[in-house]
């Protein structure tokens, strides 16, 4: 088992659209974990745990900033649907 702690964080150009005083940002930056078990891989993030592909494991270890079209705002919003979706189930 092979795993990677992952800096997610907003790109750069992205990071100028937010105002140094606003509480949201940290929604944007957190520590996921890239994960390579026998072949397989997943990515945990924010409590939740997603089965990703090869190439998504190496993308986000590559670049995990959060901009259009990156593997990284790919995953974040998959987590993002997972925690809506349980918060729903609990509701």
């Amino acid at each position: 088992m092979n795993f990677q702690l992952i800096n997610v964080a907003l790109h750069s150009d992205e990071l100028k659209k937010f105002d140094p005083a606003e509480r949201g940002l940290s929604e944007y930056q957190y520590t996921g974990i890239a994960i390579e078990d026998g072949g397989k891989y997943y990515y945990w993030a924010k409590g939740v745990g997603l089965e990703i592909a090869d190439w998504e494991y190496a993308n986000i270890k590559l670049n995990p900033k959060l901009y259009y079209f990156s593997t990284a705002l790919k995953l974040h919003l998959r987590i993002n649907r997972a925690l809506e979706a349980q918060r729903a189930r609990r509701d």
